[in-house]
Order: C-alpha cells, then structure tokens, then sequence
C-alpha cells in the first residue's frame, strides 16, 4: 500500500514536470509581427543559352515569389518584357510565345558567333536585369561514338548499350555538358475517328538520354585527357504479336515490330556561367538529408537571378534500326 502511493507520487511529480517543461518550450516560440519580418521583392529569373549550333534564340523569364506569405511551385511567367540581346553592334528582340511560355527569335536575323561577347537585357518595365558571357571559340572532338545491341542476362531480352568519349581541349579551362535523345519506333493500336475503328499505327517517340548522376564536366588537373560518358542503357522491347477485333467483329492481328530508328549525342563546351549554375544546382540535391546546410545558386544575372551561358557543340548521330 505505501509502496503504490509512493509510486503514484512519484508519477504525479514527473507529470508536473513535464507539464513545466512543456509550458516553458511554448513560451519560446512567438509569432513574429509581418512589420518586422525581412522587405523582400519578388526578383526577375532568367535562363537564356546561346549556341553557333541553336537554330533558335530562346530565354525563359519568370519572377521569384516571396520569402514570405502565399508561395506555388509552378513558375510565375513574366510574359511582358523587353528581351533583347546584342554583341555590341547589333541587337535582337526576342518575342514572347504563348504556346511555349518563352521569349524566341530566328538566329538567321541574328547569328551566334563563336569567340563573341554577347549581352542579354530584360525590363519588364519594373524591375531591368542584365547579364554577358563569352561564347566558347573551340567545339569538342568527339573520339568515339558506339551503338551496340547486347543481352540484358534476363531470358531473351535485349538491351542497346550507347557508349561515348571525347577529347579535352588543350592548353585552357573547360567545361562539358552531355544531353542526347533517342527514337523509338513501335506498331500499336489507335481509335481512328475518320473510319471510327481501331486500326494499328507506327508511334514515333523521342525519350532524352539519362546519363547517371554526373553529366557537367570540367578538366581541372585534366588537361588534354579523354573523357568517356557513363554507359547509357535501353531496354529493347520484344517484337509481340497483338490481337483485336474490328468494329465489325473481324478478328485481326498484328506484330508490334519495335525498334530504335535514331540515337543521337552531343557534347557541349560550355562557359563558366554555365557551369557555375549547373553545377550549384546538382550541389541542392541532398538525398532528402535534414543535415545539410543550404547552399546558394549561382547566377551571372546583374539585379536578378538565373543564368545566361553560351556553349559550341558536336554531334554524333546513329540509326541503329535494332
């Protein structure tokens, strides 16, 4: 009997000091006036790439939205300002496009040479950003380019192995990106509204490339080297007979025939502020860490953010038709 009363008593003053505790830690926290929370003001973002290569001119302008208050993920498209773009000569206006949500012009009105300084200027009439880069003079060799078929080791299916190397340039700093794509060609079945029946139809799809974890590169302490490209892997899908029927009821049959009709990879050599801003951008990624400290993005935007970068590339296409 005392020893219960003792053991309640016991329970009664821990659950005070919890409750105490507990007070003391919601003291702590306050609720913060809006009047002396930090003034910020949403920012204009920009991301424009100029290249000999680019058949257009192209830059994406969005604002940043408030460190504090009401926020989205999707962007906040700025679709009233003034882009233009110069190399200190002349200057192009690139126009604003509704059904991509970015500023465009033709590069045979305004040409991209490399070894040019060029400078890209935004005012959407309150706010005005700025920013230069430099054009890389050389475009990388491409040393080898490989598309190859090989067994997946699971039963009969296949996969098609793409394996590519280049040589650095030598004698400077440089900076690589990869990107590539490839076309995959298959018969399925589709709804024909015209003869409003199911007929088989040759689809044509263009899958980008994944290249593992690391797709900029830089040759500090490097120079002269060859680099080479993670193996990029896609999974052949087997040719497979499909049956329906019409709509009349008639039983039909076809073969999916599958194949990869295009694999195409390029390497760019990209500047400084392309790098820089790729390369703090893969620094973001923490596997969910709760640990790691945030970092800063980098940008070459004077009075904004973003990035405005310039590259020369090569190009390497194969048909493998397997």
């Amino acid at each position: 009997m005392n020893a219960s009363k003792h053991m309640n008593s016991r329970i009664a003053v821990l659950l005070i000091a919890c409750l105490t505790f507990l007070s003391g830690c919601e003291s702590l926290v306050n609720d913060l006036d809006q009047d002396k929370l930090p003034k910020t003001e949403s920012r204009l973002a920009v991301e424009c790439y100029i290249s000999p290569q680019s058949p257009r001119l192209e830059a994406v302008i969005t604002q940043s939205q408030p460190l504090f208050g009401p926020a989205t993920y999707n962007p906040e498209f700025v679709k009233n300002a003034q882009v233009f773009l110069s190399d200190g000569q002349n200057r192009v206006q690139l126009m604003f496009q509704d059904s991509a949500f970015n500023y465009m012009a033709d590069t045979t009105a305004f040409r991209i040479v490399a070894g040019k300084t060029y400078t890209l200027t935004v005012d959407d009439g309150k706010r005005f950003v700025k920013a230069t880069c430099t054009v890389p003079v050389k475009s990388p060799v491409i040393k080898s380019f490989t598309v190859e078929k090989i067994y997946s080791g699971f039963g009969t299916d296949s996969l098609a192995s793409i394996k590519l190397s280049w040589e650095d340039i030598k004698g400077e700093s440089n900076y690589y990106d990869i990107r590539g794509y490839s076309v995959l060609e298959q018969t399925t079945l589709r709804f024909d509204n015209e003869t409003n029946d199911a007929v088989p139809f040759r689809s044509i799809n263009k899958l980008q490339l994944y290249f593992g974890e690391k797709n900029i590169y830089n040759d500090i302490n490097l120079d002269g080297i060859t680099f080479n490209i993670p193996e990029s892997k896609i999974y052949l899908q087997p040719n497979t007979e499909f049956t329906y029927q019409d709509k009349d009821g008639v039983k039909k049959s076809f073969y999916t025939n599958p194949k990869i009709s295009e694999v195409r990879l390029e390497v760019l050599h990209i500047d400084e502020n392309y790098y820089k801003f790729y390369r703090s951008l893969a620094n973001t990624d923490f596997q969910d860490n709760p640990f790691v400290e945030p970092t800063l993005i980098y940008s070459n935007i004077e009075g904004g953010l973003g990035c405005f970068g310039a590259f020369n590339s090569s190009g390497k296409t194969a048909n493998p038709d397997f």
